[in-house]
């Protein structure tokens, strides 16, 4: 019986050699496939001896002679640093390679690259174009990455309903991260109409696991819907000691008008002071508020004239009103009527955009 065993196992390992053997002289007169193979072989340490090396050198040498497999593996090596000096840039160019012959792995990989800049070459909206090939075949990740174009508004129009469709597609297929960011439509103020109690239910599972963007869901349904302020805060801060940009956005209002917690306009000032230009209409205007009627701050009505110009600037109409009070009365700066008409204009101009101006 062990002799008749030995047997099957040698003739099992001569087959092998023989074929690897025949791989190996195909590979080297050129035969795609082959190379392919030995590549693999290689990769494997199954039918030769294990190396990286020569697996890079024959997936790369099958690449080359347009193999798309061979392509992507290529990519891997390169990104992955195996038996090469890790290289984004020269994986990222096979991942295009293959990805512009249908590979679909390459696709969302190289959507996900161009979007992050992954590669030194950084470009949304042409990681959008790959995102759309890959969510034609219903690709979870690549659906919830269209409804965060539509969400943002970033290269396209901002489309709430739009990124609803993406989100439910995504939901459908799997992903549970499309929950969370089809709920933030549900609670945010400019969504899609409000549903509390559908972001509620969307939001539990990754609430659980403290997901960031949950956390910030749970904050806004326990303001809007459940009337707990303490509880929105409490949300709002993990959320914000997650990272979550919108939630320290939050925690700084909470403080601002102490809803929630305990005023504290000073620690408010310094959250706001950290946030991104897209808040600063809203955050400057209040903290040229807080310099010029001395909320938990002394009173400086230089830096409120320099904190209401600078959210005039974004298109506050009601700073340019304070603006206009403040050169017609001399507070902070020189009295100055022609600069008060000029903000009183601006501030008209934009409560009133579509009143023409009279012809004389």
């Amino acid at each position: 019986m062990n002799r008749k065993l030995l047997s099957i196992v040698s003739l099992l390992f001569l087959t092998q050699l023989v074929f690897s053997q025949n791989t190996f002289q195909k590979a080297k007169t050129g035969n795609v496939e082959a190379m392919f193979i030995l590549a693999k072989e290689y990769y494997t340490g199954i039918g030769q001896i294990q190396s990286y090396s020569n697996a890079l050198t024959w997936f790369e040498r099958a690449a080359n002679k347009n193999h798309i497999e061979s392509m992507y593996r290529t990519a891997q090596m390169y990104e992955k640093g195996q038996s090469v000096n890790p290289n984004d840039r020269i994986a990222l160019d096979y991942y295009r390679k293959a990805a512009e012959k249908g590979h679909f792995a390459s696709q969302l990989i190289l959507a996900q690259w161009l979007e992050e800049g992954r590669g030194d070459i950084k470009s949304p909206a042409r990681a959008l174009l790959w995102y759309r090939v890959c969510a034609q075949r219903d690709e979870p990740l690549a659906c919830r990455k269209l409804g965060d174009y539509y969400t943002e508004g970033r290269i396209l129009e901002k489309d709430h309903s739009s990124a609803k469709y993406w989100y439910e597609k995504a939901i459908e297929k799997g992903d549970r991260e499309a929950k969370a960011k089809l709920a933030y439509l549900y609670v945010i103020e400019g969504g899609i109409a409000p549903n509390y109690e559908k972001a509620n239910e969307l939001n539990h599972e990754l609430l659980l696991e403290h997901f960031p963007l949950s956390l910030f869901n749970q904050g806004m349904i326990s303001m809007n819907y459940k009337n707990d302020n303490e509880k929105a805060f409490d949300y709002f801060q993990k959320s914000m000691n997650l990272g979550f940009e919108e939630s320290r956005y939050r925690v700084g209002i909470m403080k601002y008008y102490g809803k929630g917690t305990s005023q504290d306009v000073e620690n408010a000032i310094k959250l706001f002071e950290t946030l991104p230009e897209k808040y600063k209409k809203e955050t400057d205007f209040l903290i040229a508020n807080a310099y010029r009627k001395g909320l938990d701050i002394d009173i400086n009505n230089t830096k409120a004239i320099e904190f209401y110009k600078s959210s005039a600037n974004y298109d506050n109409s009601q700073a340019c009103i304070e603006l206009a009070q403040m050169y017609e009365n001399g507070i902070g700066v020189r009295r100055n009527l022609n600069e008060a008409r000029k903000w009183r204009k601006r501030a008209n101009d934009l409560l009133n955009p579509n009143i023409k101006p009279k012809k004389k």
